[in-house]
């Protein structure tokens, strides 16, 4: 269990994480967690190099384009959308995690250092057992590799925040969307505002239904970029050179200019369900021999 016993305050405009909670509480979430080269608040829209090790994108074997996106949350767990999860099949769907530039692989920069892309199988879906398709209410996932993922440069997990976040009544960091858009084969980070419930139903005119574990926001300046098949991807923050995800990306207006807001799951809201989920999948498997590497080395396991 996640003991939550702390208080996040607002000082002097800066948001106040408990190092210590968010990272030794758990045994099983934010091991080795949210750490990139680059550690800036303000993120340049083309991502660089080795900037978000955490994400990863579903496709279906049959095809190269990928259709949902996610983030790797520890050696074998990926967190993403519960409608992203439907349209999955264990032993079918296939995660690619450590790309950069999708058409290329391997990836290297200007340093010579060369980083291939890994794909895995799923070997078990978690929908959050409250989800519910019409409303998107509690639209989170779990997905289980098949096979554990060896940290590197490219593919690391993601930090969670431990505690609740209230968007509307604290000082948050600055916060972007990290994802692969249509339109370019290096990911994007587009920074964003929040907004509150009300000025998100306001400004989608009620055409949606939204619910206290969800919160909203809007590009934080003028865009042509569109999040359009960025369902799954984070919404992310930088703290004490460490990103952490605040929310997955749920819902769109796919005809909505950028000031137009985009629906996030609060992750805080649903972290003692992630956190037991992860706890009990991840018993399960280590009990079952099949989870182990048997030996095999990082080039093997690249290659399968």
């Amino acid at each position: 269990v996640i003991c939550l016993l702390a208080l996040a305050a607002s000082v002097h405009g800066m948001w106040i994480f408990p190092d210590a909670l968010h990272l030794d509480s758990t045994d099983v979430l934010n091991k080795n967690c949210g750490e990139s080269p680059y550690t800036e608040w303000e993120k340049p829209e083309d991502a660089r190099e080795f900037e978000n090790p955490w994400l990863a994108v579903f496709r279906h074997p049959e095809e190269q384009a990928p259709f949902c996106h996610g983030t790797l949350i520890t050696e074998q767990h990926v967190l993403t959308t519960a409608v992203c999860a439907e349209s999955f099949t264990i032993n079918d769907t296939i995660v690619a995690l450590g790309d950069y530039d999708q058409s290329v692989n391997p990836d290297c920069n200007s340093a010579g250092i060369c980083a291939s892309t890994i794909e895995r199988v799923l070997k078990e879906i978690i929908k959050h057992p409250k989800f519910v398709n019409d409303s998107y209410q509690y639209d989170i996932a779990i997905v289980l590799l098949q096979r554990p993922v060896i940290y590197r440069n490219n593919i690391k997990p993601i930090c969670l925040p431990l505690i609740p976040i209230i968007p509307s009544s604290v000082h948050l960091p600055k916060v972007y969307n990290a994802l692969w858009t249509e339109s370019s084969s290096r990911p994007k980070q587009i920074m964003m505002s929040y907004i509150s419930l009300d000025q998100c139903r306001d400004l989608t005119q009620n055409q949606l239904v939204l619910h206290e574990e969800q919160m909203c926001a809007k590009y934080a300046r003028p865009s042509r970029l569109k999040l359009n098949g960025g369902a799954g991807s984070p919404l992310l923050a930088e703290y004490h050179d460490r990103s952490f995800q605040m929310g997955i990306l749920s819902i769109g207006m796919p005809d909505g200019d950028y000031s137009m807001p985009y629906v996030y799951l609060n992750i805080t809201a649903h972290i003692s369900w992630l956190h037991d989920t992860v706890s009990e999948v991840d018993t399960e498997s280590r009990a079952d021999n099949s989870w182990l590497p048997d030996a095999v080395t990082e080039v093997d396991i690249e290659s399968q």
